[in-house]
């Protein structure tokens, strides 16, 4: 008779174990057990890439790209060591401003050719911006109060009176327009798709009959209307609640230091906070909770202006944000100002970017402080059509074939875009992270409520880089390919 090892009997005890655990049940929660950890030490991954960003040849039909918000091979996260790449140390213990979200615009351009399409090609398109599971989950979608420069209609508002007419009790106003041109259908098609959508309302113009110059283009508001528009604004307020759509939040003037050829007006910063202060009053007289953002322009102009609104106690107190857009100045304004009024959110409300450099600059804006951002302008068609605005637009995140409607193709900014709306989730909170650098790349880094964290690192460079990313006591190993956008999303370590 053979005689066993000490060694074997272990093993035949060990196996006889296992098979205890198995058959019991139990070794199935061993197994689980391990399979999580391993999940929790998995970083995945998406890439998206540019091709020719701002080029006007996107209107003359789709191309391919390499990557269009491809999901890549997971990563493993280990612990700390030593690495020649590229350090991004990420340290969400030190944390920011609280997201609201992403998203773009549904102003009449795009509405309007979306009009032109069948019930399930508008549909299809919709879902790719705002579905969180089929698209790139937007959450904050900008409209306007009447038209704006993109639209393909004439001109309008919510009260438009004859030459040499006015109604100061607006017995005329009816939103009646943007329920017959689809506005409002579309927008509570987007909302039923997700009903998390937050809608930003801005003014181009207030009625002719309101301002100086008796024209939707240029000229300012008469100081004797002040109150009749802020109860304009809450006839709008109501009229859209009833037909389902809430408004989240609206800005009180669109660049309100620009006059120009189509609706716009001049609104210095004295009478903004005076019409901030009324409407304030008209919202709380009939219970609307809509939030009031000041400004809406450009960082060029900020300091000159905002103060005047928020250093009175009494502006200051009616006003829940302040709005930027992104044309003309620097963005660490936007850092300044926030830092002078810390308990006033920050949100870009309007600029359209491309490709990397695009990305980086949305990158910029979050790490500047921004709570939300928005494009604008969604869809024009192959005949960069139909708007009203002074120059030639550039390519819109979706170009419909105008000879055949139903026939559209995106740009590489929409998966671009979806890098950072469809992994950042409302209430998350930008975290610190070193910046980088263009020559190799930059990024910017959120916390999640689920308490995972996101970093949307960015190539703008020619060559494929590698770097590492150190987030307590973890890190891990990537590389981005040559102009691509990277966005890498892994659980925080429990404490």
């Amino acid at each position: 008779m053979n005689v066993l090892s000490k060694k074997s009997v272990k093993i035949s005890l060990a196996a006889l174990f296992t098979s205890v655990l198995l058959t019991s049940g139990l070794g199935n929660s061993v197994y689980a057990a391990d399979s999580n950890e391993t999940i929790k030490n998995k970083v995945k991954v998406w890439y998206s890439s540019e091709r020719e960003p701002a080029s006007r040849s996107w209107f003359d039909g789709p191309k391919d790209v390499q990557y269009a918000l491809d999901e890549q091979p997971s990563l493993k996260l280990t612990k700390k060591k030593e690495s020649n790449s590229n350090p991004i140390y990420v340290d969400p213990s030190h944390r920011y401003q609280s997201m609201l979200g992403i998203g773009s615009s549904l102003e009449e351009s795009t509405v309007n050719n979306l009009s032109k399409m069948s019930p399930e090609k508008r549909e299809e398109v919709l879902r790719k911006l705002v579905d969180p599971d089929k698209g790139i989950g937007m959450n904050v979608m900008r409209i306007t109060i009447g038209t704006s420069d993109f639209t393909a209609q004439k001109f309008y508002t919510y009260d438009d009176m004859p030459q040499g007419q006015t109604d100061p009790k607006l017995k005329n106003f009816s939103i009646q327009k943007d329920i017959d041109l689809n506005i409002v259908a579309t927008i509570k098609q987007a909302l039923e798709i997700n009903p998390k959508l937050k809608i930003i309302a801005s003014p181009w113009s207030p009625p002719a009959w309101m301002k100086t110059n008796n024209s939707l283009s240029k000229g300012k508001l008469q100081d004797k209307y002040v109150d009749e528009l802020a109860t304009y604004y809450r006839k709008f307020i109501e009229a859209y609640e009833k037909q389902g759509i809430p408004i989240y939040v609206m800005t009180l003037q669109n660049e309100p230091l620009l006059e120009i050829d189509y609706p716009s007006m001049y609104m210095p910063p004295q009478q903004q906070r005076k019409l901030a202060i009324t409407l304030k009053k008209e919202m709380k007289n009939n219970l609307i909770d809509t939030k009031i953002w000041i400004y809406d322009h450009n960082a060029s102009g900020a300091w000159n202006y905002i103060p005047t609104i928020l250093d009175d106690k009494e502006g200051n107190k009616v006003s829940d944000g302040i709005a930027f857009h992104d044309y003309d100045g620097d963005l660490s304004v936007m850092s300044e100002i926030q830092r002078r009024y810390p308990k006033k959110p920050i949100h870009l409300t309007e600029r359209s970017v491309w490709g990397t450099e695009g990305a980086d600059r949305i990158a910029q804006y979050f790490r500047n402080g921004a709570s939300s951002y928005n494009a604008w302008v969604t869809m024009l068609d192959s005949n960069i059509q139909t708007h009203h605005w002074v120059g030639t637009p550039d390519p819109t995140m979706f170009i419909q074939d105008a000879k055949n409607p139903n026939n559209y193709w995106n740009i590489p900014i929409y998966n671009i875009t979806g890098n950072f709306s469809k992994f950042i989730d409302r209430g998350a909170k930008r975290i610190e992270s070193n910046y980088g650098s263009r020559n190799t790349v930059t990024n910017v880094s959120f916390l999640n409520p689920d308490n995972s964290i996101v970093t949307v690192v960015i190539n703008q460079t020619s060559n494929a880089q590698n770097f590492h990313i150190v987030s307590e006591d973890r890190q891990f190993e990537g590389s981005i390919p040559a102009k691509t956008v990277a966005t890498y999303k892994w659980d925080r370590k429990e404490k």
